[in-house]
């Protein structure tokens, strides 16, 4: 058991280090790296303008695909994608986050950000994979990405259609048709390093950080020993083959799809492998706001908002929005009213330059 502790963390440690070591080059303070188990990524469509706008709008977007509740995990949004509004999220569960509150250190970053994502062509799917003795760090070309044993390697690659793959570090099971092979993967995305998962409530107040790069591992180790002591005690202890290998299969999934039973229906594990997952057909939240979007883009002034909730049945959209003048107020109304919808606004205010007030917002064919 402590021999199979000390391989993950190597690994762990090895990947985070190309990540350590690219902010060191920068003279930049040294980040946290949360292991990848720790971190789900997401792909998302966020047909809206505005970093406010879609960072209170990304929750909904994954509320359907998220297995646990809105106020368990913190939803980060990471950057935006090539394909039109696509954006990379990642959620993470709130208790790690409160962790690392109060922490005077650099940004938060998952470690599947150590390797940067493949090339595919358009509406395929390819894979990069760094290999540390048991341990495999898979990154998709639509920047999601998942860490698995490498001996469940094949059969995962198997249930996501043999896609292709780019080998680095040691070499991966005979089973799966590699590419090319290198030693150790390029740099980091710069994309990927400029993006800080402390958001929101723990967005932090100042950049003026100075702790040395030695506190990484401490930082790292959060909640590792924990978790992967029950894993090695659970491996350790399987002798039949058959449970073992179905065992570790599990293990495997549990990253991607926290809570999904391996059985013979592959379906779920299909969807989460897929390059681009798109919103449930009919859903309501994601039109509503796409109007509401385009309404607020004819504003003449800079439109903000400082909060968004969403309700079913009907379908309703409140939010509070921010513009320099209550005459931009005014025709932000008249313009999504515009557009055909059920406007109801609140008392309106103004100071320090900016005025604001509360909007509910409805398709009218929902009332």
């Amino acid at each position: 058991m402590t021999q199979v502790v000390d391989n993950i963390e190597n690994s762990f440690n090895n990947f985070a280090d190309n990540l350590v070591q690219y902010r060191a080059d920068s003279r930049q303070v040294a980040p946290v790296i949360l292991p990848a188990e720790q971190v789900s990524l997401f792909t998302a469509s966020l047909p809206i303008r505005g970093l406010r706008a879609r960072r209170a709008a990304l929750p909904f977007a994954l509320e359907e695909r998220i297995s646990a509740p809105l106020g368990d995990v913190h939803v980060a949004l990471c950057r935006g994608l090539d394909e039109g509004n696509k954006v990379l999220a990642a959620v993470v569960d709130l208790k790690i986050m409160e962790a690392l509150t109060g922490r005077d250190t650099g940004p938060v970053w998952p470690e599947t950000f150590a390797l940067p994502s493949p090339q595919a062509p358009e509406g395929h799917v390819a894979w990069a994979v760094w290999r540390r003795g048991d341990r495999a760090l898979v990154r998709l070309s639509d920047g999601t990405g998942f860490v698995t044993d490498q001996a469940m390697l094949p059969l995962i690659w198997d249930l996501a259609n043999k896609p292709p793959v780019t080998a680095y570090g040691d070499a991966l099971p005979a089973e799966i048709d590699v590419g090319s092979h290198f030693a150790i993967p390029s740099k980091p995305d710069p994309k990927d390093l400029a993006v800080d998962l402390r958001q929101g409530q723990f967005a932090q107040a100042s950049t003026n950080w100075s702790h040395p790069l030695k506190r990484v591992a401490a930082l790292c180790a959060i909640a590792l020993v924990g978790h992967f002591g029950i894993a090695a005690a659970d491996a350790v202890a399987l002798t039949n083959i058959a449970e073992r290998e179905r065992a570790t299969a599990q293990a495997a999934i549990d990253p991607i799809l926290a809570g999904v039973t391996l059985t013979g229906d592959i379906t779920p594990i299909m969807r989460r492998l897929a390059p681009a997952a798109q919103p449930e057909i009919g859903s309501a939240f994601l039109p509503l706001l796409a109007r509401v979007s385009t309404s607020l883009s004819e504003v003449k002034d800079q439109v903000g908002f400082r909060r968004m909730t969403f309700s079913d049945n009907p379908a309703r959209l409140t939010f509070l929005i921010e513009t320099p003048t209550l005459d931009a107020l005014q025709q932000a109304e008249r313009l999504l009213r515009a557009q055909g919808l059920d406007v109801r606004s609140g008392a309106a205010t103004a100071a320090a330059g900016v005025a604001e007030a509360e909007f509910v917002v409805s398709s009218e064919t929902s009332q």
